[in-house]
């Protein structure tokens, strides 16, 4: 470009290549010292310092090449001004940092382009490993639900057995199908609400039979929950809750009853049931694992999509539990009037 000024095409290639290891020891110097250690670990008072020393050593050495080399080779009447003459090392210096300036800038979107690359990494794994961490937690929650109910239900039909009762294959057919559910069924993220509510049938036919006639329990459908899926295994401790703490602690006129509904695009669980007015105050808020773990996975599944009320009076103790659908949300459509009402004792 110099050349094209004045044709002297050889003259400013001499010139250049001159002038070319004072800028590349500039840039170096600048890229891989001054940004790389210091810029980059953000020690901006050492990168300022040292930037201003630096530039003002490289200008003062490319001012005595260029005063002892090129001066006189192609401009002797050059040297007649003083060597070092502050304006013209600020020329220089703002010629070799032009130079510096330019590089530096790719070398900074280099390091940025790294950052980013690096932080979307970590992202990713940050976000699989909360995932595992989720997932770890929900077994070990899921693992936890219900274990002496077995205990229970194997010794009501250890008495059925001894009384050769006609119901003893019952329970056996019942506590498989509820055993393979947990086992299998439950290793799934989602299962269809019919299913979960299947489940809960089986649990409150095995319950039924321990519990007799001084126990009423009804489980109410008010809508049709075809294409509804939910988190498996997330309604038992509610009712578990209730057998333990309600019927348990009853030697008659005990009532159990469940209602499902879907209503504005949120599926709505209310789990109700009597107690007596001598047991604990608050017993079922503190009733064991059961309703610590399903809060916890309702917060771990749900998140901000769930609301979930417990209210305690003196003879009952009612559960709500609210769940936005999210196939509703996406325009399903709501099938009232479908009206279902099953009584387990039929079951």
């Amino acid at each position: 470009m110099w050349g094209m000024l004045d044709g002297e095409y050889s003259q400013h290639f001499v010139s250049s290549a001159i002038e070319l290891p004072i800028k590349i020891a500039a840039t170096y110097f600048t890229l891989f010292i001054l940004i790389d250690k210091f810029l980059m670990n953000r020690k901006y008072g050492a990168f300022l310092a040292l930037l201003v020393a630096s530039m003002i050593i490289f200008g003062v050495l490319q001012r005595v090449v260029v005063y002892n080399t090129i001066y006189p080779m192609f401009y002797p009447e050059a040297t007649n001004a003083p060597l070092f003459l502050i304006p013209k090392i600020l020329i220089i210096i703002f010629s070799v940092y032009s130079l510096v300036a330019i590089v530096a800038s790719f070398h900074l979107i280099k390091h940025w382009y790294a950052h980013q690359q690096t932080t979307q990494a970590l992202k990713q794994t940050a976000q699989q490993l909360e995932k595992e961490k989720i997932s770890a937690e929900l077994k070990v929650l899921k693992s936890q639900i219900n274990p002496h109910f077995l205990f229970n239900t194997l010794n009501n039909l250890y008495a059925l057995t001894l009384n050769h009762s006609t119901r003893a294959p019952e329970v056996v057919h019942k506590l498989s199908q509820l055993m393979s559910y947990m086992l299998y069924d439950s290793n799934q993220p989602e299962v269809p609400l019919e299913d979960e509510i299947r489940h809960i049938k089986n649990y409150i036919g095995l319950e039924k039979i321990r519990y007799g006639e001084r126990l009423d329990v009804s489980l109410n459908i008010y809508d049709d929950v075809t294409d509804v899926t939910i988190a498996p295994l997330l309604l038992l401790p509610f009712v578990e809750n209730s057998f333990k703490h309600g019927a348990s602690n009853q030697l008659a006129g005990g009532w159990i009853r469940m209602d499902v509904s879907i209503q504005n695009k949120w599926l709505v669980v209310k789990v109700d049931n009597s107690k007596s007015t001598e047991h604990e105050k608050n017993n079922h808020k503190n009733g064991g694992l059961g309703l610590q773990n399903v809060k916890k996975r309702l917060e771990l599944i749900y998140a901000n999509k769930y609301v979930l009320h417990m209210m305690d009076e003196n003879d009952t103790f009612l559960v709500v539990l609210r769940i936005k659908l999210p196939a509703l949300e996406k325009g399903g459509v709501e099938k009232k009037n479908k009206k279902s009402l099953v009584d387990v004792d039929t079951l």
